[in-house]
């Protein structure tokens, strides 16, 4: 998988992601800016541990601080 099929797979992660009324946490906006806090090397380095949905469960986390 390549860097960009990964990234593509977080932000889809992100997007699916709901509050307890079943609504998006997220718009694309907010996805993307949360997603863009990890740099290319970033997840390259990542990829080998960690699946796109654990990064995404991880950036859906900092999303709520």
């Amino acid at each position: 998988m390549t860097t960009d099929e990964y990234r593509k797979q977080i932000l889809a992660l992100l997007l699916q992601k709901t509050n307890v009324k079943g609504e998006p946490r997220f718009d694309d906006a907010a996805a993307n800016e949360l997603l863009s806090q990890l740099s290319d090397d970033e997840l390259e380095q990542g990829m080998p541990f960690n699946t796109p949905d654990d990064v995404a469960d991880l950036l859906a986390e900092i999303g709520r601080l």
